[in-house]
């Protein structure tokens, strides 16, 4: 082989081992390229899960605050509950006292208020029960009086508290089995009475008008406040 050839080869040969110098360069960068994202790929994937495992046991944490949280809603349900029936069992005892007073503050007043309204009281009860045929009917004040003529007349009362519209159709149907426990007074002129510690004023012209005797407490201790409804002449208090 001559010389030019042989530097010919060689040249070749040069430029074979450039090429594949390069191609070397760029697989090793290709390489470099794909472990730092191999590296970077294993960070997140480390990271996504310890930020998993975090996450994790914030939700068994927060689990356990909310059944802690409706373990403590219930207890304050059934606490609440407990002190609403305790409330309601209270209420009930004050209505049932204030009831109790009101009776006790009216019922042996309403004797002397029929004395002072011109009439002569001739028997008086108080709290008078009565049961017959299967009913039964309490009444909170009867008093048997006679007017300036010697008529005899029958008051009876009921007291409340406050008084209010549907009161006067209960009593009048406790007026009527009243004659069914008394019939000999039916025939008695009848002076039907509510009275209450609260009478609001647009109820006593519908009294007047059912012939019922409103009462409340005033200066002389009970005062009538429409007193035409009385019978006779004691139809104005003395």
């Amino acid at each position: 082989m001559n010389e030019a050839r042989l530097l010919e080869e060689i040249e070749r040969l040069r430029e074979r081992v450039e090429r594949h110098e390069k191609r070397i360069e760029g697989v090793s960068w290709e390489l470099e390229i794909l472990k730092q994202i191999s590296t970077d790929n294993l960070i997140a994937v480390l990271e996504l899960r310890k930020s998993m495992e975090t996450l994790s046991q914030e939700f068994r944490s927060f689990k356990d605050e909310m059944r802690a949280f409706k373990d403590e809603m219930r207890a304050f349900k059934e606490e609440m509950r407990a002190f609403k029936d305790e409330m309601n069992r209270k209420w009930g005892d004050l209505a049932n006292r204030l009831g109790t007073l009101t009776e006790d503050i009216f019922a042996p007043g309403l004797p002397y208020l029929a004395e002072r309204l011109g009439f002569k009281v001739k028997k008086r009860m108080l709290d008078v029960e009565y049961r017959k045929d299967g009913r039964y009917n309490q009444y909170d004040a009867i008093v048997l009086a006679e007017d300036e003529g010697g008529r005899e007349i029958l008051f009876v009362a009921e007291v409340k508290s406050q008084l209010r519209a549907e009161h006067f159709d209960e009593f009048r149907a406790k007026l009527e089995n009243l004659f069914h426990y008394e019939p000999e007074w039916r025939e008695k002129p009848l002076v039907p009475i509510l009275a209450a510690l609260r009478i609001p004023q647009d109820l006593v012209a519908p009294a007047s008008r059912r012939g019922v005797l409103l009462v409340r407490m005033g200066g002389d201790y009970l005062e009538a406040l429409n007193p035409e409804v009385l019978p006779g002449s004691g139809g104005t208090e003395g």
